[in-house]
């Protein structure tokens, strides 16, 4: 009977844990269902300052990062468990309070450069659609003009879908996919190691280098053979510049 008593003792232990851990769950639906609001609650609110602090060192060892930002990143969390209070934070320097005073009293108040980057960035995603609009458009010449028609009655035959109207339809939506071909084959896998190589701006360089020059490429095409070379370029330059902007739009944020 004596041997007994330690396993009712684990069991009870359990069934203790069990219950609690119920109570815990209901408590926690039972917020839920009275939050009318729908705010979501901080979740460090209840960490103590030698926890939370504990987190963001063992944040900081799991991921690698340099030593140089873990001041930042223990100011960071203390000023997230409890924003409304940053000013009675000792952690904090006045520059620190300053600049989240000013997310208030100056809330369009950023830098110069960050202003510049985000309206290039914008030019970036505005000359993507002019790339595809502009090749899109060409579509109601480009095949005429470079000996490919095939439309019925034309000189490609009587019949859309036969013969070499058919032979020449296929050479438009090879044309067409030209570009988003050489993303797929080519640019999206190259674009990862130059970023290593030259960095975010320097790729979104060599992007615009090829945005540029391949619609002029394309102008100056006299077989539909030049204008799918161009647009194999062009396919270059959306490829490296659509993976890498977003990126580096992040970054700035």
């Amino acid at each position: 009977m004596a041997s007994d008593a330690p396993e009712k003792a684990v069991v009870a232990d359990e069934s203790t844990d069990h219950a609690a851990g119920k109570e815990d769950s209901h408590r926690r639906r039972v917020s839920l269902v009275a939050n009318v609001e729908g705010e979501i609650e901080n979740p460090l609110r209840d960490i103590s300052r030698a926890e939370l602090l504990e987190k963001v060192n063992r944040f900081h060892k799991d991921k690698g990062l340099p030593e140089d930002i873990l001041p930042l990143l223990r100011k960071g969390a203390l000023v997230a468990q409890n924003p409304a209070d940053f000013e009675a934070i000792e952690d904090l320097d006045e520059a620190d309070k300053i600049a989240l005073r000013e997310e208030t009293t100056h809330r369009w108040k950023q830098p110069w450069p960050l202003y510049y980057t985000i309206i290039l960035n914008s030019i970036a995603a505005a000359i993507q659609g002019w790339d595809q609009t502009g090749s899109n458009g060409a579509n109601l010449s480009f095949p005429q003009a470079l000996g490919i028609p095939d439309t019925a009655g034309s000189s490609c035959g009587p019949v859309a879908n036969e013969g070499e109207c058919a032979k020449n339809s296929w050479i438009i939506g090879f044309v067409n996919s030209m570009p988003y071909i050489t993303i797929c084959l080519f640019a999206g896998w190259i674009s990862d190691p130059l970023n290593d190589l030259l960095g975010r701006r320097g790729v979104i360089f060599i992007a615009a280098i090829f945005s540029l020059l391949a619609p002029f490429g394309m102008g100056l095409s006299q077989t539909w053979g030049e204008l799918a070379v161009c647009r194999m370029l062009l396919g270059i330059g959306m490829g490296l510049k659509e993976v890498t902007v977003p990126v580096f739009s992040a970054e700035n944020a």
